[in-house]
């Protein structure tokens, strides 16, 4: 069981993301500051929203982007929920690690 985090900002942008009765335009703002943190609690409620999306709406791609800046900035991708990526999402992602951290994924599966 992971402990509750302790980034507040973090807790409230998921929390937009999770309310069905929160506005669009809210959860689409919340998905774009999600880059600015990170843990691994916080990856795993990002692959949460992505799975709930199926990896295609908007509010998805946008959640992937976010995610694959979290990993170019911290120089690793999560390996176990990678392959799951398709669609937009993967889409996203892969424009994202290739523009700011080509290093990290070359295309290929792993």
């Amino acid at each position: 069981v992971m402990s509750q985090p302790d980034d507040v900002v973090a807790v409230q942008l998921l929390a937009v993301l999770n309310d069905a009765d929160a506005p669009e335009g809210d959860q689409l703002d919340a998905a774009m500051d999600l880059e600015d943190h990170s843990g691994a609690w916080f990856e795993q409620e990002i692959f949460k929203i992505l799975r709930r999306e199926q990896f295609e709406s908007v509010l998805a791609q946008l959640c992937a982007a976010a995610l694959a800046g979290i990993w170019a900035r911290e120089g690793r991708i999560d390996r176990d929920f990678f392959p799951e990526l398709h669609g937009q999402a993967l889409r996203e992602v892969l424009a994202v690690l290739g523009d700011r951290a080509p290093h990290l994924h070359d295309g290929s599966p792993t």
